[in-house]
């Protein structure tokens, strides 16, 4: 009994393989959406996915790309991550989330985490590996390190056993490779850079030209194991015509940090500073991006400092503001934003990030800025 408890440290590490089918999902839903759509891509240590809620998330992914599927990034997020979960008192590891709430609390876990919209989820147990390389045939996979452990209670027995070097794997050793954990020198990082290179090596093989003949077979796997919002119908013989184009685009990272211990337990600590350089560089729409517009905030209340403290909060939401100054008056009771018509958008982000409403539209040229910023006594009051 006492020897079964330890079935918490398995070195569980199967890779989402089926990333194929999410991006084809993608490709499915093909929104044009001027936002980025974001997937929840998770894998979990279950046979049944419908009884899976009670187990933690093994692997944890987020696929990001653009609305018409251009500009696809997947961004590792390591088990261990120290976070916020809704409903518990203190920070814990991010893959606990889903033992206590499923995937509807992970998903809300990750949103606060890295303050994005989650879209979709794109849920896949361990047998979906297997019998996905099985029915490729294997996978040619250059395997780093020795690999070498067993676990007779766990349940079904666990007995790995592969070589160094470059091999073709079949379905049980390609899970194999993927569970294995232990013996890197960074630990649960050098397995997620295992996985990120057996997920190169599994996409060279579903590009094969041979692939279409196996598309039902790969189909009922799809089924099977992995449960997912995404709409199904026809996603993945869809998914396999476009990652031909679009797989090589994608760009594969993990979620910066360093490990701590703290109070006791290892962390992998991530810094809220390398989450907002992940949104601004992967994880924002084009359509979002900071323009070129030049940006002025005055001082409209007679309050000493409050145009320089508005401009602070202005550069936290990555709005780059070029002057700061007094308006023509300090008695202004209700704060405003004047722009010009082609800097609309623009004008509409800085109203929302300051919760100023009331924006007027200048028709003539403005002389030397393009949205100006009056704070009133509202804002200073509230």
């Amino acid at each position: 009994m006492g020897r079964r408890t330890k079935q918490k440290k398995r070195p569980v590490g199967f890779i989402l393989v089926l990333v194929v089918v999410v991006v084809a999902g993608i490709f499915f839903i093909n929104n044009k959406s001027s936002h980025r759509i974001n997937i929840l891509v998770l894998g979990v240590d279950a046979l049944n996915l419908q009884k899976s809620q009670a187990t933690r998330a093994d692997t944890i992914m987020l696929l990001s790309t653009e609305g018409d599927g251009s500009n696809p990034v997947l961004i590792s997020i390591p088990r261990d991550t120290r976070v916020n979960i809704p409903g518990r008192r203190s920070p814990e590891k991010i893959n606990h989330a889903h033992a206590y709430g499923g995937v509807e609390l992970l998903t809300n876990t990750v949103e606060g985490f890295l303050d994005i919209p989650i879209h979709y989820y794109v849920r896949v147990n361990y047998k979906a590996v297997e019998e996905l390389v099985e029915a490729l045939g294997g996978v040619t996979v250059d395997v780093p390190i020795d690999m070498k452990y067993s676990d007779p209670y766990d349940d079904p027995p666990l007995h790995i056993d592969i070589k160094k070097g470059q091999q073709v794997l079949g379905g049980k050793d390609a899970l194999h490779f993927l569970r294995f954990r232990s013996g890197y020198a960074n630990q649960d990082l050098g397995r997620i850079q295992a996985q990120q290179k057996f997920v190169h090596a599994l996409m060279d093989k579903m590009m094969s030209p041979m692939t279409i003949f196996k598309v039902p077979t790969l189909t009922k796997t799809f089924y099977n194991n992995v449960d997912t919002n995404i709409p199904k119908n026809k996603m993945l013989s869809l998914g396999i015509k476009g990652l031909r184009a679009k797989f090589q685009e994608i760009t594969k990272l993990t979620l910066p940090g360093s490990t701590a211990m703290v109070n006791g337990i290892s962390y992998y600590i991530v810094k809220d500073q390398d989450i907002q350089t992940i949104k601004e560089s992967h994880l924002t729409a084009s359509s979002e991006l900071k323009s070129n517009s030049v940006i002025e905030v005055l001082n409209g209340c007679g309050v000493s400092g409050v145009a320089a403290e508005f401009a602070k909060k202005l550069e936290r939401e990555s709005i780059t503001v070029a002057t700061i100054g007094n308006y023509e008056t300090n008695d202004m009771s209700e704060s405003f934003i004047e722009y010009h018509p082609k800097h609309k958008k623009e004008a509409r982000k800085v109203g929302k990030a300051l919760g100023i409403k009331k924006l007027i539209e200048v028709k003539e040229e403005m002389t030397t800025v393009d949205i100006s910023v009056v704070v009133g006594k509202d804002l200073v009051e509230n």
